[in-house]
């Protein structure tokens, strides 16, 4: 019988006391697509690390085509493709391509620049991208760079390619683009195995899913015959359904005017007419590059307009969720209590002095309601998987006791429960002094809590349109 192309057996890993790993065993066999799934803090990133080589494993073994190993790291048949896709926008495509390689050379110095573009056009072709390899990275749709991460490891040889919550920022049709192209290598011989919250994406495109819970596996099933409902049922571990999101979503009566924005420019959007009430969710939606994420910097104040007025009610404070929790969410030397408390600490002061003890109670609650995982207040921000520093940098902008929520893709990252949990925080946040601004590409956070909607596309907000009796099917339309 044929070696598998991946085996772990009985893989461990422990950061000081906390194990992290339980016995891992997985086998993935050539040609196979595997969808790796789990609550955020299961372990998955970190299995991840360890055959990546960034971890040295605690215990176990690995091993490549039936042959030992300490790790996949320098294996040039193994292809990582994280989530911040390791690009370098400044450059073009054929450059980021060759980037790891030995270059292609004239002679002595001179470059062989021809073949080199050559090169870049066979890797290109191979999933799918016809772009210039002359285009700077940063000219790329999001989508198109994912796809140029995929062709660059091909490039180099690999055949077993580890993606890892690549399509996490992605709007719906660009996802498909990636997922499309992993099928059709996956098809061809390659061996695909792919961590995503995505429910669609893995029930779509996977032969097979894995489930690890708490560091262990706790499922290990093909995905023919695998309904929406019995994976979220999996997912949530308790076998707790979730809710149709268009059921549970209340029709509210808006009151008083919180914000607007007249006529407003800066960074990419402009001009943008915006209102926000109080007791509504208002949502906002639109593709990368299209200035939707801008529109909440204008918003939230982070961004000063460079035309337009921004008019704030009396007394109106904002609270801020960023959509790129690593570069804009937190601290990563921090720990949590500070990365909750540090734009609210006028909570906690008292006659001058800053009340610990209190300050340290509150969090540690708000860390048990929001199930962040270890729940420690001391622990790092940046030892945190993705999904639980999202749900710190959402309970920060909710310790703020705000009056408005810029809250931009709220759920990014976060598995099933997690997002069940959210939704019904924000659920509970307009009333009759507080409104909640949505800025989200994904379809289910519009569905679920918005009132109305709108598309930013070129900068500018089209008219507002009533979200109740819009399906899911026609809001991801509109993405």
């Amino acid at each position: 019988m044929t070696a598998p192309a991946l085996e772990v057996a009985g893989l461990d890993k422990a950061f000081g006391r906390v194990r992290v790993l339980r016995g891992i065993d997985l086998a993935v066999d050539e040609g196979e697509f595997v969808g790796l799934m789990g609550p955020n803090g299961a372990g998955k990133s970190t299995l991840i690390k360890v055959l990546a080589g960034v971890h040295p494993a605690s215990a176990g073994r690995i091993a490549l085509h039936g042959e030992h190993v300490a790790s996949l790291d320098g294996q040039p048949e193994v292809g990582f493709i994280h989530q911040d896709l390791g690009l370098v926008d400044a450059l073009p495509v054929v450059d980021n391509l060759r980037l790891g390689q030995a270059p292609l050379r004239l002679v002595g110095p001179l470059l062989n620049r021809r073949a080199e573009r050559a090169a870049a056009e066979r890797a290109l072709a191979a999933v799918g991208l016809d772009v210039d390899v002359r285009t700077a990275v940063a000219d790329l749709a999001p989508g198109e760079k994912a796809l140029v991460a995929i062709a660059r490891v091909l490039a180099r040889g690999a055949r077993l390619i580890f993606v890892d919550e690549a399509t996490s920022t992605l709007p719906p049709d660009e996802a498909r683009r990636v997922t499309d192209a992993l099928t059709v290598l996956a098809r061809q011989g390659a061996t695909v195995i792919m961590v995503s919250h995505k429910l669609s994406e893995i029930l779509d495109c996977t032969d097979r899913i894995v489930l690890l819970l708490d560091g262990e596996v706790a499922a290990d099933r093909p995905t023919t015959g695998l309904g929406r409902e019995e994976l979220v049922r999996l997912l949530a571990r308790h076998e707790k359904s979730v809710a149709d999101p268009a059921a549970v979503r209340t029709v509210r009566t808006p009151g008083r005017e919180l914000l607007r924005l007249d006529a407003v420019r800066g960074g990419r959007a402009g001009p943008v007419d915006l209102t926000v009430r109080a007791g509504e969710v208002v949502g906002l939606t639109g593709t990368p590059g299209s200035g939707l994420h801008d529109v909440g910097f204008l918003a939230h104040g982070a961004l000063r307009p460079t035309a337009g007025r921004r008019v704030v009610a009396p007394g109106v404070r904002t609270a801020l969720v960023p959509p790129h929790r690593e570069t804009q969410g937190g601290f990563a030397a921090l720990d949590v209590r500070s990365n909750l408390t540090v734009s609210a600490l006028r909570r906690w002061r008292r006659l001058g002095f800053l009340d610990r003890a209190r300050e340290r109670r509150d969090c540690a609650a708000l860390v048990a309601e929001l199930e962040v995982h270890p729940a420690d207040v001391d622990v790092d921000f940046g030892a945190l998987s993705g999904g639980n520093k999202q749900k710190v940098v959402f309970g920060r902008a909710l310790l703020r006791e705000a009056d408005v929520y810029v809250l931009c893709e709220p759920t990014r990252g976060v598995d099933v429960a997690a997002r069940e949990e959210i939704y019904e925080i924000v659920r509970r946040l307009p009333d009759e002094r507080t409104g909640v601004l949505v800025i989200t590409s994904d379809a289910e956070d519009l569905l679920a809590l918005c009132d109305r909607l709108a598309t930013v596309a070129e900068g500018t907000v089209d008219g507002f349109r009533p979200v109740a009796g819009l399906s899911d099917e026609q809001l991801e339309a509109v993405l």
